[in-house]
């Protein structure tokens, strides 16, 4: 299979395409993508990977702010199902990762293609759009809304319905609200071995029952309702577990975060 996967070892989303961010004109106006800023690990330069088995470089672009396209040289499977090329329309990249870069030159699953960078920008960051099919005219256009978006001859696609999240390489620091699929994770909410937004079932409202307790103990401000539903007040609960127990902080409820509920309990039941 030929999976795209988050081109990111460190998922930490500083911006989406909704709600009120400069993004947003992207995804309203025509035609339309929907871009993301991701700063991956920190405030410094982390590496773009290659996402699928093998893309091509189809165009750059250094005359205004520094962009490049990105195309797989065959057919992925995008997260939603659906199986098509894949182009990206990646943006900010300081000049010298730009210099060490051809048209035409190509790159495998997982390899270091360039570092973020801060090309007008205030800080290093990654300002990424996806698309399905291959690139459509120069790759870009400026809409209604006076935005440029990426055009593909099969139209922009959301980034969490692109991407999966291949967790043995990718860790997910903030993704903005957003919720990614897994490699590996099973249709079934109760079989794929963690509980997301969006689940409703007797596995979450166990789960929640814990949620309440480190609620009672002071260990979690938010709000715990009693039902069976994974809200997103019940992600910001699972972040707030997450972070006193100093486990990576994705919102997700899987065996090491039900793990941590009760090791978080323990420690207050001995103090």
């Amino acid at each position: 299979m030929n999976q795209l996967i988050y081109p990111l070892k460190y998922m930490n989303i500083s911006q989406t395409y909704n709600g009120k961010t400069s993004h947003k004109p992207h995804a309203t106006g025509s035609p339309k993508d929907y871009p993301i800023d991701d700063t991956a690990q920190d405030r410094g330069q982390s590496y773009f990977y290659c996402p699928c088995d093998e893309v091509k470089i189809t165009r750059i672009y250094t005359s205004g702010v520094n962009t490049l396209w990105i195309q797989s040289t065959t057919k992925v499977d995008f997260a939603d199902g659906k199986t098509d090329y894949m182009t990206m329309q990646v943006t900010h990249m300081n000049d010298a990762q730009m210099k060490k870069l051809k048209v035409g030159q190509t790159f495998r699953r997982k390899q270091q293609m360039f570092l973020e960078g801060k090309d007008g920008a205030t800080a290093n960051h990654f300002h990424m759009s996806v698309g399905r099919g291959t690139m459509k005219g120069k790759g870009w256009t400026q809409n209604s809304s006076g935005k440029w978006v990426l055009t593909t001859t099969n139209g922009a696609c959301k980034p969490e319905n692109a991407f999966f999240i291949d967790s043995s390489f990718t860790t997910i620091i903030s993704s903005a609200g957003l919720s990614f699929k897994r490699i590996g994770e099973s249709d079934s909410d109760m079989t794929r071995g963690y509980f997301k937004v969006g689940d409703e079932n007797e596995g979450v409202y166990a789960y929640k029952q814990l949620l309440l307790v480190l609620k009672k103990a002071g260990t979690i401000t938010q709000t715990i309702d009693d039902n069976n539903k994974f809200t997103e007040e019940i992600k910001t609960a699972t972040k707030q577990v997450q972070k006193a127990a100093k486990i990576t902080q994705d919102g997700y409820a899987g065996p090491i975060t039900i793990r941590a509920c009760y090791t978080l309990l323990e420690k207050k039941i001995n103090t």
